[in-house]
């Protein structure tokens, strides 16, 4: 009996500027990293204005150090971006639901050459403007 294994191919969201929803914060544990063992978790987002050929919503994922809330880690940055002020501690879970802007760029994985989108910039989302 055979077992063929086919490779996934997942639909990526186009690059460029997204609506987004934080819909699922997900505890990685202890990951290796190059700087080396690290305590991490991933946050993901989902484009409102994009869908697969399914009709599902297309997420990208970003991966954050959740040890620091040091002003130059990934995470400080992306409440900042936000407007969301974390003082000694922060509760990720509390970010499912927030609405933002995503810019995504395309990148590819160095050793396989595989492309991936990944978020450039997160940005707050901006008030409406009022009709003069």
């Amino acid at each position: 009996m055979s077992l063929i294994v086919k490779d996934r191919v997942f639909e990526q969201m186009s690059e460029g500027l997204h609506n987004v929803t934080i819909t699922k914060v997900e505890d990685l544990g202890l990951q290796e990293t190059k700087f080396g063992t690290k305590d991490q978790a991933r946050i993901f987002f989902t484009a409102q204005d994009q869908k697969t050929k399914d009709g599902q919503p297309v997420d990208v994922p970003m991966t954050v150090t959740t040890t620091s809330l040091h002003p130059k880690s990934k995470l400080a940055k992306l409440l900042n971006s936000l407007g969301i002020t974390a003082n000694e501690t922060f509760d990720l879970n509390s970010l499912v639901g927030v609405k933002c802007q995503v810019v995504i760029e395309t990148n590819a994985n160095k050793e396989t050459g595989k492309e991936y989108a990944s978020i450039a910039t997160v940005l707050k989302n901006r008030k409406p403007a009022q009709e003069v």
